[in-house]
């Protein structure tokens, strides 16, 4: 195990007894993803976690996840009068997994009030990214450590998307198109270790993917010169994809808790806008960063209330490039084939790749929300939404709480 440097025993110690006065967390629960980013979560947490926890003399219990939707089963299940907070040690998956099964319960209400923490032991790692890069402080493990020890909070938006009544909360971002396909298909060279993501993007701007279909949305105020008026608002409330708040389950929950069904929208004072493909590719933000490295909503704010809508229109490859490379610092968004803007409420209407009789993937926070790119073996799990049927997002503003520097 690790000694910790004299620098941050003092650094502990010296914050221990505004610790005992301010509330900051005595007891918490810590989810270890051993299979995430380079399966490293188990050795991160002894040799860079365990050390200053024990130091602020935090008491804890460590539990690690064995499947895919364990962490979720973890949070749903809880007793959350034993804990200050829930914290994973693991990629941004986890602790989008913790954020539903809280709000799976049928105390969702208080819940979701639990704070809760992330130490980086992903691939992307955006969350603690953008936590880090909103206080001005460097992206380091002992910062990410830090911030859950001193028991500083912020309020963390939530949003909901919905399909029917099948649901998904995310915390972070959805994506269709170019990233969605590097992303996803990209897994296929994990071999090649971080280089895959290079190799692929350079795979897929070669090959470069158009798509058809529609983007409807709810501008936020200051943003209502993007797209196009929907003359028929009728078409925004049809298919069964409206977010009313109509206490209805979702497909998620597979049982009679989950209580929580979303914000609720009143459809006929809202004014739609759209978008009309071919697009190559649409980024929906609810934080400024994907990863450590990838800024992909730099006007993204916490717990603003709005999603950050970056949309790729149809460009050329060599655009396409220069993009890719723009997303490290955000400033592709300054390119004309991009629009960017913030929306309450946003709807996509995805289509076929142009020139294809098939279509793409979605997903969200990681994980494969939709996919009309294959076709499912009967051993394969089954999506929880379908590619082409409207998808929609809306943010319930400030609805869980974050562990942060500041």
């Amino acid at each position: 195990m690790r000694r910790l440097t004299i620098h941050e025993c003092l650094s502990v110690r010296c914050t221990i007894w505004y610790w005992i006065f301010t509330g900051r967390p005595k007891r918490l629960l810590i989810i270890v993803n051993p299979y995430g980013g380079k399966r490293g979560a188990r050795k991160i947490f002894q040799t860079e976690v365990l050390p200053l926890i024990e130091a602020a003399g935090i008491h804890y219990i460590m539990q690690e996840t064995k499947h895919r939707l364990h962490a979720q089963e973890i949070a749903r299940s809880l007793d959350l009068r034993k804990y200050d907070g829930i914290i994973c040690v693991s990629g941004d998956g986890i602790l989008v997994e913790v954020v539903n099964g809280l709000l799976q319960r049928d105390d969702w209400s208080t819940a979701i009030k639990v704070p809760l923490g992330i130490i980086p032991a992903g691939t992307g790692n955006g969350m603690v990214q953008a936590l880090l890069h909103s206080s001005g402080e460097p992206f380091s493990m002992s910062n990410a450590v830090f911030a859950i020890i001193r028991g500083h909070k912020r309020a963390l938006d939530v949003t909901s998307v919905v399909q029917g009544k099948t649901k998904f909360f995310s915390v972070m971002m959805l994506t269709w198109g170019l990233v969605a396909d590097i992303d996803i298909e990209s897994e296929k060279f994990r071999w090649m270790g971080s280089a895959r993501i290079d190799f692929y993007s350079l795979l897929r701007v070669v090959n470069l993917r158009r798509y058809s279909g529609r983007i409807l949305f709810v501008p936020a105020p200051g943003y209502e010169r993007f797209g196009d008026p929907v003359e028929n608002t009728t078409s925004c409330k049809s298919n069964g994809a409206s977010n009313t708040n109509e206490g209805d389950t979702s497909n998620v929950c597979n049982d009679e808790t989950c209580t929580y069904s979303g914000p609720s929208v009143e459809e006929a004072d809202l004014e739609w806008r759209s978008l009309n493909g071919p697009f190559v590719n649409a980024w929906i933000s609810n934080i400024a960063f994907a990863s450590e490295g990838v800024m992909i909503a730099p006007q993204a704010q916490f717990a603003d209330g709005y999603l950050d809508a970056a949309i790729i229109k149809d460009c050329p490859r060599s655009v396409a490039l220069k993009l890719l490379l723009g997303m490290k610092d955000g400033s592709y968004i300054e390119s004309p084939y991009v629009e960017y803007f913030k929306v309450k409420a946003l709807r996509i209407e995805p289509g076929l790749r142009v020139g294809s009789t098939i279509g793409g993937i979605i997903d969200t926070d990681g994980e494969v929300l939709a996919r009309g790119d294959v076709t499912r073996s009967a051993d394969e799990p089954e999506y929880l939404m379908a590619y082409g049927a409207p998808i929609q997002l809306t943010v319930d503003q400030g609805l869980a709480t974050i562990f942060s520097p500041r």
